[in-house]
């Protein structure tokens, strides 16, 4: 199973990438968005080994997401701001 979960992180890691790398710098209403989406209060995601952890995290940030009714880039973008420690470091 870890294996498993490993490989649809790496996926799911890899595809962020591709999609930060297509897209331009954010702008000023990007900023606004990013203000309003701390706002809500996202967890930070530390990426221990747990994934439950990392289900419950994902869930809290798409559910964000979805009442803010962010493009696929924001989600990347705002997303990848809440990776801290080990996840920032796998980024």
């Amino acid at each position: 199973m870890a294996g498993r979960n490993d490989a649809a992180i790496a996926a799911a890691l890899e595809a962020i990438a591709q999609v930060v790398g297509q897209q331009p710098a954010a702008g000023n209403g990007e900023v606004r968005m990013l203000e309003t989406f701390l706002r809500n209060h996202p967890p930070a995601f530390k990426g221990r080994y747990d994934p439950d952890g990392a289900q419950t995290w994902l869930k809290e940030v798409e559910r964000i997401f979805r009442v803010m009714q962010c493009s696929e880039v924001q989600k990347v973008r705002f997303g990848t701001y809440m990776l801290a420690e080990e996840a920032d470091d796998w980024w």
